[in-house]
């Protein structure tokens, strides 16, 4: 996630054309490049053609969500099956990038990079979130059989107090409060950081390891295009 990001405009493009031409540029990606793709409406439709046409070639998700306006990056991967821990992870980098980038802007007082980028930030986290809570947890709770100790039930605690923190950063962000941004950053970090490790060395392997490849696809796609 170093590559210069490249940002396409939809809505400048011609309607008819808007699709191949949307299709074209994300295509032409090499692995670790990335494109920001702006738009005027909900990308779904977009997103289950890339999983039909350029299968594995994409890893994305949300950086703002409606009502009238749609950003969702993308970066070029491998090409290589994907993987719960492929994806997710990526998801990790690319929200501590955001969270980096717009908890630096606020203690220097660059509201204006700050602002758009926490609000990515929070929106990226909470989608995470929910897919987890939604999707993944579900099935790794299948797979151990439901028990009552199993590591999601601990897991989910955190995702409440990460919703929290975000809340508090963004609210702080809103009425640029350098001190309150970086008070909820060392609220959420307490979380979140050793979360992530748990995730990273445990639950995502686990659920590779657990899953039978059409069945770690499915799974994989099934977060894509939530």
């Amino acid at each position: 996630m170093t590559a210069p990001t490249q940002e396409l405009d939809a809505r400048q493009l011609p309607e008819p054309q808007r699709p191949a031409a949307v299709l074209g540029q994300l295509a032409r990606l090499e692995t670790g490049q990335e494109l920001v793709l702006v738009t005027p409406h909900d990308p779904r439709p977009l997103l289950r053609r890339l999983l039909a046409e350029l299968p594995d070639r994409l890893d994305w998700g949300p950086l703002r969500r409606g009502p009238e306006l749609w950003r969702w990056q993308f970066a070029a991967r491998p090409p290589e099956p994907r993987t719960v821990a492929g994806y997710l992870v990526w998801d990790h980098r690319r929200m501590e990038t955001l969270l980096h980038q717009g908890t630096t802007a606020a203690a220097a007082g660059q509201w204006r990079e700050a602002g758009p980028r926490l609000e990515e930030y929070g929106v990226a986290l909470l989608r995470h979130a929910d897919i987890e809570d939604d999707i993944l947890f579900p099935v790794y709770e299948k797979l151990g059989g439901g028990l009552a100790d199993s590591p999601t039930a601990m897991m989910r605690g955190e995702h409440t107090q990460v919703r929290l923190a975000v809340h508090d950063l963004l609210a702080a962000a809103r009425r640029t409060d350098a001190p309150g941004v970086l008070a909820a950053l060392g609220r959420l970090q307490a979380v979140v950081v050793e979360h992530h490790v748990k995730e990273e060395e445990i639950l995502f392997p686990s659920l590779d390891d657990a899953l039978e490849p059409p069945a770690r696809r499915a799974l994989v796609e099934q977060l894509l295009l939530a």
